[in-house]
């Protein structure tokens, strides 16, 4: 039983025995049973504590369910740009021909929440990927997840771990860019439909399908 719950029946049954014993007292003192009412007076007052009771439960549950369903999401957002290199020595940025994909979530939920990049795939790993998270949240077990690459291999090769970022609702999260012939190369034939893949804290799967023109070779 949720915690709001006990107090507000505590509450319903303490105010019901006070006002029987008042009622008890008054018809002591008076001598009077008719004080206590007929019973059509009590089965309507007890009705309607009971209807109050069980509208307050409804909308407690709806609000919780809003809160939970909306306290947290991750919208995804994609570009292109061409890439850019800035010259350490004289500060001078060059740009180049080549082109980069970026990409950042917005918390759009009503909580804070932490979210990380995980990488970038096809469309059947994805769906894979969702659903061996999603039955993982209901019934907390392991699944193998296919092999997803965040193309830098700083990451991919365990040299380096991607942290979680802090993101309140309404911000950024940190900007990430892969190089455009990267994703050509890796997703060869395929790259009309790929998947964006990022996660929160608690193990749900957000992702943003896209896609980038093939390599001309």
């Amino acid at each position: 039983m949720k915690d709001w719950i006990k107090p507000l029946i505590g509450g319903i049954i303490g105010g019901l025995l006070g006002g029987m014993l008042c009622l008890a007292i008054l018809a002591i003192t008076y001598r009077n049973s008719e004080v206590f009412g007929n019973v059509a007076d009590w089965v309507s007052g007890v009705g309607s504590v009971t209807a109050i009771y069980f509208v307050y439960r409804q909308i407690k549950q709806q609000t919780d369910q809003h809160n939970e369903e909306k306290g947290r999401y991750l919208e995804l957002a994609i570009g292109e740009r061409m890439i850019r290199h800035q010259d350490n020595k004289t500060g001078g940025i060059t740009v180049t021909g080549e082109q980069e994909v970026f990409f950042f979530g917005t918390n759009s939920g009503m909580m804070p929440s932490s979210f990380k990049y995980i990488g970038i795939c096809n469309s059947k790993d994805y769906k894979i990927l969702k659903e061996n998270h999603d039955k993982s949240l209901t019934d907390h077990k392991n699944y193998k997840d296919p092999q997803i690459s965040s193309f830098d291999f700083s990451y991919d090769l365990g040299d380096k771990q991607r942290k979680f970022e802090r993101v309140l609702p309404g911000d950024v999260s940190e900007e990430v860019a892969v190089p455009m012939i990267s994703l050509q190369r890796n997703f060869k034939g395929n790259c009309d439909n790929l998947y964006l893949v990022y996660m929160d804290v608690l193990g749900a799967i957000y992702g943003r399908n896209f896609g980038v023109p093939e390599l001309d070779e």
